[in-house]
């Protein structure tokens, strides 16, 4: 499977569903654009939903280390939810558990957002 994405808004909240297998910076040239034009526009925080990630590899991963910082940078935050237990490993084995806020649901996350 492919690497495909699909962003809700609401607010200045912002939901990013990610699908598939990212393992390219190729693949994210549009997403960028369009969180880009996002912030621009007021978005101050990012949910990264992982629920039909399949594959991640470190490429994945820096791609999320990008998203963290763009948002930070302009004073918002991100969650990530959703994390099936092969990227959760990544994650753990990498440290980027502890740098990355992770909860178990967008509901959850929409929570820890607006406090």
């Amino acid at each position: 499977m492919s690497f495909a994405y699909h962003i809700t808004k609401d607010n200045n909240l912002l939901v990013l569903s990610l699908q598939g297998n990212l393992i390219g910076k190729e693949q994210t040239v549009g997403l960028f654009e369009e969180l880009e034009n996002e912030i621009a526009e007021g978005v101050e925080n990012i949910i990264i939903d992982l629920a039909e990630m399949l594959y991640l590899n470190s490429t994945g991963l820096s791609i999320f280390i990008r998203i963290l910082t763009m948002v930070r940078n302009n004073g918002g935050d991100v969650v990530v939810v959703n994390v099936p237990e092969k990227i959760n490993k990544l994650l753990v084995i990498t440290k980027l558990n502890s740098v990355f806020n992770i909860k178990d649901s967008v509901e959850n996350a929409r929570l820890e957002l607006i406090k």
